[in-house]
């Protein structure tokens, strides 16, 4: 007999949820197939079985969040007995499954009693978190979920029943957005946040961009932070109960767009690289995201994020930090703008707004802007050298 545990996938995951079963219970399964699919708050992973058999008892149905280590099924050789009774005996309260289907015989002497209506599947976390905020009793609602499980949009509709107003379309949040919006509303719940704002003259970078070949300027403002980084190492960092971990090393989250949304994967010791080995990882990063191939590796480690939508328009903007990270650096729109030089003359500049946003918790406007001011120089003063 081999217990099937909900594996852990990083070392800041704590709970996992199965989002499908791929194997049927009572169906064989060999050893490096696929048995479930893994739902994460980072993407959704196919896991492999770990040993051959018969997937006799599934214990933790589709749709329930468990911790680590938990076992989840269980799986034997064909004509092995197995006690499954410690099993379900001791299934999570959460797990409200086939007892709920369950007939209450009533006294013959007594009246029978209402019953409270009940579910015949599981809940989705996100759903039982929503229910949770709309102050919605989940006893009663009937899961239209595969399997009868409790969905987001089964919680909203019990919330307002009566609305009249009509609706043009209901989306339900894939993997990608749901984790967003959990981590923006963390950190804009726990987080107090400053941003400064400064403009920088482009006029150099321009020049540089030109001489190298197949780098953007997206790469090159990522290679600019992390070389300014060095001035300012605490804005590296994150607060970690009441002390500052500062990194030695600068991983830069890098804001990439997809069909699938806006996620934020990894590029490793930016310090060190040069602005062509960052160029390519971007690309490859933005290829896997476009085919839904982005590991958790690939999200693991940030210390700071660069997010970049000049290239949609947007000339600033006010971010909200990548929690736990301390800060996070908003480049926009470059736009030719009219400036006073030097000698007092008024001149046309390309202009870029750059908007950091800080964790006011431990960095001060002090710190803050001398980082901010540490990346305006880089990128005003940038030669070939400082990207090679």
């Amino acid at each position: 007999m081999n217990e099937v545990k909900m594996p852990r996938l990083g070392v800041t995951m704590q709970n996992g949820t199965v989002s499908e079963w791929l194997v049927e219970e009572g169906e064989s399964v060999e050893k490096g197939d696929y048995l479930f699919e893994l739902e994460t708050e980072k993407s959704t992973l196919e896991i492999e079985s770990q040993a051959s058999g018969v997937l006799k008892k599934v214990i933790i149905p589709a749709g329930e969040e468990v911790p680590i280590n938990t076992v989840i099924a269980i799986i034997a050789d064909e004509g092995e007995e197995v006690d499954l009774s410690s099993y379900t005996n001791d299934t999570p309260a959460s797990v409200e499954t086939a007892a709920a289907t369950e007939q209450l015989e009533t006294p013959k002497e007594e009246k029978p009693q209402p019953q409270k209506q009940k579910r015949t599947g599981g809940i989705l976390p996100r759903a039982r978190k929503l229910a949770k905020e709309l102050g919605v009793n989940i006893d009663n609602i009937v899961g239209t979920g595969k399997n009868g499980i409790v969905t987001e949009e089964d919680i909203r509709n019990a919330s307002n029943p009566t609305s009249d107003i009509p609706v043009k379309e209901r989306i339900t949040l894939n993997n990608v957005k749901s984790a967003m919006a959990d981590n923006m509303l963390d950190s804009w719940r726990n987080i107090p946040q400053f941003t400064q704002m400064v403009s920088v003259n482009m006029e150099n970078v321009l020049n540089v961009k030109k001489e190298i070949e197949n780098v953007s300027l997206n790469d090159i403002i990522v290679k600019a932070v992390g070389s300014a980084v060095k001035s300012t190492p605490i804005v590296n960092s994150k607060l970690e109960d009441k002390e500052i971990v500062i990194y030695d090393e600068v991983n830069v989250s890098v804001a990439v767009n997809s069909k699938h949304g806006l996620v934020v994967p990894v590029i490793k010791n930016v310090e060190s690289k040069s602005v062509s080995e960052i160029s390519t990882e971007v690309k490859n990063l933005a290829q896997k995201a476009e085919d839904n191939q982005l590991t958790l590796e690939d999200y693991a480690n940030g210390t700071i994020t660069v997010s970049n939508l000049g290239s949609l328009g947007i000339e600033t903007g006010t971010p909200i930090i990548n929690a736990p990270q301390s800060t996070l650096v908003f480049a926009g729109a470059i736009r030719k703008t009219p400036v006073v030089n030097e000698n007092n003359e008024i001149v046309v500049a390309p202009v870029m707004t750059l908007s950091i946003c800080y964790d006011h918790r431990f960095i001060d406007g002090v710190a803050g802007a001398q980082f901010t001011n540490e990346v305006k120089n880089t990128l005003e003063n940038i030669t070939i050298d400082d990207l090679l």
